[in-house]
Order: C-alpha cells, then sequence, then structure tokens
C-alpha cells in the first residue's frame, strides 16, 4: 500500500494538470442535448413538419430556390431564424449550467486561463462566420447559409480543441466536410446541418458522457 501511495499522488498531480491546462467541464449530457434540439429543430424546417403559412406550404427547398411569394418566403426565412435562435440559447444556457455544475464538483472555477482561451479560439471563427452569413442573407443566398454556419463551426471546434478535448478536433474536421458537400450540393445544406449538428453532437456528447464524465 505504501508503494503505490506515490503513484496515486503522481496520477492525482496530473489530473489536476490536466483539468487546469484544459477546459474539460462540458458535459457529455449537455452535448448529446443540443444535438437533440438541434435534430427536432431543423428536421421541422427541412421536412416541413406540421408548418404552413396563411394556409400556404412553403418547403426549404422553395425557400433556397426563392419559388414563392416574397412575403411568404420572407416569413419562412423569419421562422428558420427564430429556431436557430432558440435552439442557440436554449443550447448555451444547458452548457453553461451543466458545466457549472461539473465544475462545482471537481472544485475548479469555471472562468479560469483554460476557459477564456478555448472560449476566444472557439468564438473568433464563430463570430466571423455569422458575420459572413448575415452578408448571405442580405444578399439572397439563402443555399449557402446552412454550409457556412458548418464550415466556421468546424473551424472553431479545431482551434479550441488544443484548449480542451483533443477528440473536438475530430467532430471539427467532420463538420467542415459536411459544410463543403453541401455547399457544392446547393439546397441540401440543411439536411447536411441536421447530420453535423444533430446526429454529430449526439454521437460526441454520448462520447464524451462515456469516456470522461463516468469516471
Amino acid at each position: 500500500m505504501k508503494n503505490s501511495k506515490p503513484e496515486n499522488d503522481i496520477d492525482l498531480i496530473k489530473d489536476l494538470m490536466e483539468k487546469s491546462s484544459k477546459f474539460s467541464n462540458i458535459s457529455g449530457i449537455a452535448v448529446l442535448f443540443t444535438g437533440f434540439l438541434a435534430l427536432i429543430g431543423a428536421s421541422f424546417i427541412y421536412f416541413d413538419i406540421g408548418f404552413s403559412i396563411s394556409e400556404v406550404h412553403i418547403s426549404y427547398n422553395q425557400l433556397i430556390s426563392q419559388n414563392g411569394k416574397p412575403d411568404v418566403l420572407n416569413l419562412k426565412l423569419k421562422l428558420l431564424i427564430s429556431i436557430a435562435s432558440l435552439i442557440l440559447i436554449a443550447s448555451l444556457i444547458t452548457l453553461y449550467f451543466t458545466a457549472r455544475n461539473k465544475s462545482g464538483k471537481e472544485g475548479i472555477a469555471l472562468f479560469n486561463s483554460s476557459f477564456s482561451r478555448t472560449l476566444k479560439s472557439l468564438f473568433t471563427p464563430l463570430f466571423s462566420g455569422g458575420i459572413f452569413c448575415l452578408f448571405l442573407l442580405h444578399h439572397q443566398m439563402y443555399g449557402l447559409v446552412a454550409p457556412a454556419t458548418l464550415i466556421f463551426y468546424g473551424l472553431g471546434l479545431i482551434s479550441c480543441s488544443k484548449y480542451s478535448y483533443y477528440e473536438l478536433e475530430f467532430l471539427g474536421y467532420l463538420e467542415l466536410v459536411l459544410g463543403f458537400i453541401a455547399s457544392y450540393f446547393m439546397g441540401t445544406g440543411l439536411l447536411f446541418w441536421i447530420i453535423g449538428f444533430g446526429i454529430g453532437h449526439i454521437l460526441f456528447g454520448y462520447y464524451i458522457h462515456v469516456k470522461y464524465d463516468k469516471k
């Protein structure tokens, strides 16, 4: 027992150093939950589940091709933006409270230097992508909005992976590839968005939960 104690101390020190140098307080369940939100919200728009405006049914493909009355298409676009905004807000709130709870259990401050580095490296590409998407919307290039969000989000994940879970890099490359494919097949962007943000987050969240949260 005495011989194993120094080894346990070394493992404990390594674990504490890893936690202090990398932001690892993201909850796998929270990521999985955000994936379900994205899957449900995007599917609602893409497959037009129970959706109609003034008794006129407008599909996502019609929005991309702008095949319809301008006022009705604008309403469809506003609905899409509203749902995306609600998903983003709900996801951020969930991630924040679960991360705070996890940090409290591990005795590590949530707002530390590793959190700051992770946030900066993630949101720099996301903010740039958001501005770019606003220009796409302004020029009515709706078909490139979903692919652009995948591409910039993938770049953000790759960038922040060195300050957080290294597995984020693989998820980032997945989002990047899906974004490129969606850019080529114009009009299918939201379908790839469902795969990347929905299914991708569900699988990644489950992986993080099993590998890290259950320890």
